[in-house]
């Protein structure tokens, strides 16, 4: 026997009603009541101020950031290397940072801790620097090296390189 869209009834069943009846512990996460709107943040709160090396930003103007600044630093400065870093400084207008950390020092996550530790390090000594443009790279024993040791291995280094 052939079953054929001939046989299909002629009548179509009409749309089905929405029968869901909305209550009032439905929504949970809305507002429930008079509820006064939070209170306002400060713009401080939200965002780094630009500029200024004690908040912990990191401002472009304290940085070096050309291939060329680089360059230059590191074949017309003085190369001082310590137990935990190398550092091409050449004298400058302010003290400017410029980190180097290539994959043949490890990981992502090992080249971004020693980054985050050396610009750590260039903030809390930033007013006692002298007018210089330092480029840093990292030696492998780095690796294990606190906050402390990094900010004492560039001061070191800074003290006996002039």
């Amino acid at each position: 026997m052939k079953t054929h869209e001939t046989h299909l009834p002629t009548k179509q069943t009409p749309p089905q009603e929405d029968n869901r009846l909305s209550r009032p512990h439905e929504n949970c996460r809305g507002p429930q009541g008079d509820q006064p709107p939070p209170p306002p943040r400060s713009q401080k709160a939200l965002c780094l101020s630009k500029g200024s090396m004690t908040t912990g930003s990191f401002p472009k103007g304290k940085r070096l950031r050309s291939r060329r600044e680089f360059q230059r630093v590191t074949k017309q400065g003085k190369r001082l290397v310590g137990r935990f870093l190398c550092l091409d400084c050449l004298p400058s207008g302010q003290p400017r940072l410029g980190i180097s950390a290539s994959s043949r020092y490890g990981s992502a996550p090992e080249r971004n801790r020693f980054k985050r530790l050396v610009r750590e390090a260039f903030r809390t000594s930033y007013a006692s620097l002298p007018s210089i443009d330092l480029h840093i790279v990292p030696r492998q024993d780095a690796k294990k090296a606190t906050l402390a040791d990094i900010s004492d291995d560039i001061s070191r280094l800074l003290l006996a390189g002039g």
